[in-house]
Parts: C-alpha cells; structure tokens; sequence
C-alpha cells in the first residue's frame, strides 16, 4: 500500500504538473490566438484604409483628367474661334480687295475706251481737216491752172 500511497502523490503531482503545462499552454495559445485576431483586424484595417486612399486617389485623378480635358476641349474651342474669326476677317479684306480691283478695272476699261474715243474723235478731225486742206490745194491748182 505504501507503493500505492506513494504513486498516488506523485500521480497526483504529475497530474498537476500536466495540467499547470496544459494550462500554460492554453494561456499562450489563447494570447497568440488574440494577437493573430489583432493582427488580422488591424490588417483589414490598414487594408480598408489603403482602399479608402486608392479610391480617394483615384477620385483625385479623375477630377484632375476631367478638368484637364475641359481645359483641352476649351482651348481647341477657341482655337476654332480665333481661326474662324480670323478667316472670316481674311475672307472680308479678299473681298474687298476684289471689289477695289474690279472698281479699278472698271475705270481702266472707262479710261481706255475715253482715250481710244478721243483718238478716234482726233483721227476724224485730223482726217477731215487733211480733207479740206486737199479740196483747198485743189481748188488753188486748179484756179491757178485755168
């Protein structure tokens, strides 16, 4: 029975002893279990937050590449303009130089057939006046003759 008596405390001190280490276990066990649950939240944390400022980034980028194709879309609207007007202006100077040229045409043409006219007008009177001055030749030769 001694054996027995004596197992049984040493059983029973083994038993403790199991326990304390499955107890020991269990705390650290249970402490590692928190810290991965910690660590898992905090990552979906940091991995919401990073999502948060991609999206925000992202949002950021948008605005900017709208603005700059506004910009774009503005700055060839007025190019178009500035073009336009500037062709219609060009159109309007060609326009008038086309009207001044034809006035100019038109009175080089009135100024050559009033010229060709007075030349014509001179020829005529020159011819007539060689006319009389042959009738009048003749007439003198012929008074002269008889």
């Amino acid at each position: 029975m001694i054996n027995t008596t004596q197992a049984e405390p040493e059983a029973l001190r083994l038993a403790l002893s199991e326990v304390r280490e499955l107890q020991r276990t269990v705390v650290a066990l249970r402490a590692e279990l928190e810290q991965a649950q910690h660590d898992r939240r905090r990552d979906a944390q940091d991995a919401l937050a990073a999502a948060h400022n991609e999206t925000q980034q992202m949002r950021a980028t948008v605005t900017s590449l709208r603005d700059a194709l506004e910009q774009a879309h503005a700055a060839r609207d007025n190019a178009v303009k500035a073009a336009l007007a500037g062709s219609i202006a060009e159109i309007a100077q060609l326009r008038e130089t086309v009207t001044a040229l034809r006035s100019a045409l038109e009175r080089a043409h009135g100024e050559h057939d009033s010229a060709q006219q007075q030349s014509a007008s001179a020829q005529r009177a020159e011819v007539q006046q060689l006319h009389d001055t042959i009738r009048a030749l003749r007439s003198a030769l012929e008074g002269a003759a008889a």
